[in-house]
């Protein structure tokens, strides 16, 4: 059965959903954010893999022949940070999925609340219930974490050097690209022609510096001899920090460039140049080899908040330095596993 959903509120919940599920890889070309469409059919395959799992159920159209719908949702890393079990959905369950419809009018959804057979529902990313009064605030929570993993984790964190996660609910936590930069006319330009039906960053390991830096899954600082390492579990990144004032950048531009570290007091100060020319965010803005980007990371004195400011410099794109800021909190029942990625485009 498929229904539409329509008014105000349903946009506004949409949108918000987009803001945090969505802008983590941009969908937005492939789906409808401005339409909320229900689905209600038996579940017949599930595949929780990144960058987003997918559920395929058969659905009974208006004519009641049985049709075939695919419903995108979460990563698997995501359905971690929210601490469910990827059982919480199997096979020949009869479920309703909510979310953005197909703009091209194929049986398909990205899906933003589930309905499931117990009553309870379930969100993708964004703490925003969707389901009817006796139905919503229902939500599938947080497990208890394993108490011998936490006690080690608490053990071992040292400064800054622990896993770190996002509160994806909070639009100060994520995302941290919003749109709205100082964008030169060659700026403007790259952006005008960007595609999102045609966009690389639907595809596995396209993310960079600085955009990775949007994840919403963990991250870890690890010393590495006298550097640091920051594992993103998000396409495995790693980023390695040189700390030596005298590390000297290579000719080459990469993926995610050259950093270089100093502390100032227990903040973390990164510089990264040499970074490859692509995307600086997910909604179509370009960088060139040209851009600087500093990062501070600033702990609180208890440190189970991580303040993150980026300030990003490419006089090819942007007319001035700006900032952007966004925020990780302590995780010590997370980890940084490794990244299951599957192109679906």
């Amino acid at each position: 059965m498929l229904r539409f959903i329509s008014g105000a509120g349903a946009i506004i919940a949409g949108v918000f959903v987009v803001a945090t599920a969505s802008a983590h890889h941009s969908t937005i070309g492939i789906y409808d954010v401005d339409k909320t469409v229900e689905i209600t059919g038996t579940v017949t395959s599930v595949s929780w893999r990144n960058p987003h799992g997918q559920i395929t159920l058969d659905v009974k159209d208006d004519t009641g022949a049985i049709v075939e719908w695919s419903a995108e949702t979460a990563a698997i890393s995501v359905m971690r940070n929210r601490g469910v079990d990827t059982d919480v959905i199997v096979v020949g369950d009869v479920v309703t999925i909510a979310g953005d419809p197909s703009r091209r009018n194929l049986p398909a959804i990205f899906g933003n609340n589930i309905l499931l057979p117990s009553g309870y529902e379930f969100d993708f990313g964004a703490n925003n219930p969707h389901f009817p009064a006796g139905l919503s605030g229902n939500m599938v929570g947080k497990q208890v974490a394993d108490q011998a993993n936490v006690d080690k984790a608490v053990a071992a964190a040292d400064g800054i050097f622990r896993v770190w996660k996002t509160l994806m609910s909070d639009p100060a936590a994520f995302p941290i690209f919003k749109g709205g930069y100082p964008l030169s006319e060659a700026g403007k330009q790259g952006l005008a022609q960007w595609n999102p039906l045609d966009n690389a960053l639907l595809h596995c390991g396209t993310k960079g510096t600085p955009l990775i830096m949007i994840t919403p899954i963990p991250i870890e600082f690890v010393r590495q001899g006298a550097d640091i390492m920051l594992r993103i579990e998000e396409y495995d990144a790693r980023r390695l920090i040189h700390m030596s004032e005298t590390a000297v950048a290579p000719t080459e531009h990469t993926l995610y460039g050259f950093s270089k570290g100093r502390w100032e007091g227990t903040t973390l100060i990164v510089s990264t140049t040499n970074i490859a020319a692509g995307h600086f965010d997910h909604l179509g803005v370009l960088q060139s080899d040209q851009i600087t980007v500093v990062e501070r990371f600033i702990p609180n004195a208890t440190y189970d908040r991580l303040d993150y400011v980026m300030s990003v410099t490419d006089p090819v794109n942007f007319t001035e330095t700006f900032d952007l800021k966004r925020y990780f909190l302590w995780g010590p029942e997370m980890s940084v596993h490794p990244y299951e990625c599957l192109d679906r485009y």
